[in-house]
Formats: C-alpha cells, structure tokens, sequence
C-alpha cells in the first residue's frame, strides 16, 4: 500500500511552564524543524511562530521553560513524541500590521542543557572504552529522567580495557574525547561515534551502522517519467550531491595514508606508525594515483602527519615495570589515530543531499538504499546509475512540518565506500 506524506500530522506544540501549566500553540505554528546528526550529541529544532496574542509576554518565557512536540503517522512506531528544553527565541520582529509577531523558538535535548552545568572527575581503571561511556551518562543523567535502559541507551561493546582519568570535564566533553580511543570489539579501526537521535542515544561503530538492512529504498525519477507519483513515500523529491570526490582534500585528511609519531616520555621512545589501504581489513580508498616521483597516494605518508603521547612501550621497561601497578594499560595510539584519522574522513567521502516527503520513521543511523537512473545521450535512461546508486548512512536528518500541511524529510546521506565484509562483522540496529 502506498504511504504519502499528508498520512503524517503534527498532532501537538505544547509549552510547560515551571508551575507544570501547559499551553497550546499548534495553532500559533508555522513551522516546526526537527534536526538529529550522528557527529552531534543531542537532537534540536525549532519552531516558527505567528503570534497575535502575546505568548512571550503572558507566559512569561525566560528559557526555563519545556517543549512537548507531538508528529508522525499517528497510528505506529513512527510517532515523534518528546520533551525538549525551549533555551532560547531568536529572530523576533513585527509582521503585516504590526498586530502581529514573527518569531523562532529554539530547542534541544534537556541532556545538553545539563551537560553544560556539571563536571565529571572520575577515575577508570580496567574498564572499556563503552563501560566508561555508560558510566557517565548513567551516573550524570540518570537522577535527570534520562531512560538508561538498554532501548533508549545503546552500547556497542568496544575492545580493550583502559585506565583513565576524566580530569573534571563537561560529560559530553568527556564523551567526545573517550570516543576517540575507542575500538569495536567486533571489526576494525576507530570509528565509534557517539549520537542521539528521537529513539535514544547510541554508541556505535559507523562500520557497524553501514551493516544494518536498509530500512526502506528510495527511486529518483520526474514527475512524468513512467508515470511515477512524485508524492509516494518512497520517491525522491529533489536531490544533490553536496560532496563527491576531492582527492586533494582526501590526501590532506589522510584518507590515503598518513603517519603517526608516538612520543612516550616516561620511556623516552618514539614510534612511528604508517596508515594505508593494507593496514586495514576492507579498506579501500578511491581515487589513489601516482605521481611525478613514481609514487602512488598510499605511499605519501607524510600527506597527513600527527605528533601524540603513547605508552606502548612502558610494558618493555625493565625500570618502570619493575614496580607492581606502574604501568598503564596501553592506550592504543598507534592503532586508533591513525585509523580514526583515515575512516571519519572515508566517512565524508561521498555525502548526497536528498528531500523526500516526510517520514518520521527515519532517523539518523539508518541506512537507505538509493536508486538513480543513469544519464545517456538521450537523457535519463531506464538502467541504474551503478557508481552512485547503493546504500547510503543517514548522517543527518532534518523534519520540516509546515501547518500548511506540507511535511518533508531532508537526508544528508553518506555512501558506502568501504568493503563491509572485511571491514565490521556485525550490525548495531537503530
């Protein structure tokens, strides 16, 4: 059965104030946007406003104030319905007569808000990268209301135990730096990432994310080629890509190569580590050429060169071992520097653009797949487009409602340009 876009409705805007009064203004909207990005911590949006009562000045807003937005197809799972922290109306002026007001009521996940306010000092000892992860926010957001159960706050199991000290960080701050030493415990590389979108917050491999089933499949055709229907689900309404290939940026961002210099100074040793293609399982870098000198892209290590601390080479010290519990458990720089540095580029590698009418089941960690027709010399053609038709990673997400009853989906989709099969052996559903 086909599904259209007027199936979905914004069903409530609603403000709480302090006291626990509720008030309506779904009648006050004009536009409500819902934005989730796999590289941000907390979901946001906003909401437009036409206002000839006076919401500011009757209910007093001060930014203490939450949101309640009620969307989606009404009778499924893919009803939105959550409470934001409304922190801040911007873009206010008169309209029309001057009787009314034009004005946008920012919002954000209450976790943010709180994020801002504490401090995490904590020691870890022995524990993975995923344990101290589930640590913070249990302990920082857990009193707060956050669900920590596992359906709205899922883990990755990542490998390796470490010690660390958070040395009195904001959590999310803390959140972002831990994520960088993390390795799956299934897979390969360093690639975890740490994101929320409308179903919870998750911690997961962006390997891990491109081995989910795509959830649905989307066709790009115009409006009056083999009568498609422009306002079915499952068609593109507009598309571009943003980003395709740019291999001097891939050679500065390390995607071909790059090289880490490990600096221990309790040892006084260095090591130095060379990224390429062969380093990791299913690693495949487009683009690579040679150049003037004979030399392919992969072998130009110094394209992107890092200087970090390490302590790989403690363990081999006779005169720091020697004492019981003096050294760290290896921090793993020479193997998730240089990796992370090559495959959050990869990641950003080929990025589309892509409009389609609104689905509230969609949301960021979800793969698509992608269907374009190819181009030929007399125009759109009936055969694929092999090079960029496939499964893309929903990296970002933006739900724009209009009372009008307009609803559209806009994607930032990533491709797939890695070889999964080698690369993660396991998928993290959304």
């Amino acid at each position: 059965m086909a599904i259209f876009a007027q199936d979905f409705d914004l069903e409530a805007v609603d403000i709480i104030a302090d006291n626990g009064e509720s008030f309506k203004i779904k009648y006050l909207v004009v536009e409500l946007n819902f934005f989730e990005d796999i590289f941000s911590f907390s979901c946001s949006g906003n909401v437009i406003v036409k206002d000839a009562i006076g919401i500011i000045e009757k209910l007093k807003l001060d930014g203490s104030e939450i949101i309640q937005i009620t969307y989606g197809k009404m009778d499924d799972s893919a009803k939105v319905e959550r409470k934001f922290r409304l922190y801040k109306i911007g873009n206010r002026a008169p309209a029309g007569n001057k009787l009314v007001e034009h004005y946008t009521l920012h919002f954000t996940s209450e976790e943010l808000f709180l994020s801002e306010q504490i401090r995490v000092s904590k020691a870890f000892k022995g524990s993975t990268i995923s344990e101290m992860i589930y640590s913070i926010m249990y302990n920082t957001f857990e009193n707060g209301g956050l669900d920590c159960s596992s359906d709205r706050l899922k883990m990755q199991p990542s490998y390796g135990l470490y010690d660390m000290v958070v040395p009195k960080l904001k959590p999310f701050e803390a959140i972002s730096w831990l994520s960088n030493y993390a390795i799956p415990e299934e897979g390969a590389g360093a690639d975890m990432v740490f994101f929320e979108n409308k179903n919870g917050f998750h911690f997961a491999s962006i390997g891990s994310l491109f081995n989910n089933e795509p959830i649905i499949s989307y066709n790009y055709q115009p409006s009056d080629f083999n009568e498609s229907k422009v306002e079915n689900l499952y068609t593109i309404l507009s598309y571009e890509f943003v980003k395709t290939y740019d291999s001097l940026d891939a050679t500065k961002s390390g995607i071909y190569a790059n090289r880490v210099i490990t600096i221990d100074p309790i040892s006084r040793t260095k090591t130095v580590t060379d990224f390429n293609k062969g380093a990791l399982p299913g690693y495949e870098a487009y683009g690579t050429s040679q150049n003037r000198f004979g030399k392919f892209s992969e072998e130009m290590f110094e394209s992107n060169l890092k200087l970090v601390i390490g302590n790989s080479s403690q363990e081999n010290e006779e005169y720091i071992n020697q004492v019981p519990g003096s050294v760290a458990k290896n921090i793993r720089a020479e193997t998730f520097v240089p990796h992370r540095t090559a495959q959050i580029a990869l990641a950003n590698h080929t990025i589309m653009k892509a409009i389609v009418p609104g689905n509230s089941g969609l949301v960021v960690g979800h793969t698509v797949n992608i269907n374009l027709n190819s181009l030929s010399t007399d125009g759109l053609s009936t055969e694929e487009d092999e090079f960029y038709s496939g499964v893309y990673l929903i990296t970002a997400i933006r739900h724009v409602i209009q009372t009008q009853g307009v609803y559209q989906t806009v994607l930032e989709l990533a491709k797939n340009t890695m070889s999964l099969d080698n690369y993660s052996s396991q998928a993290f559903p959304i």
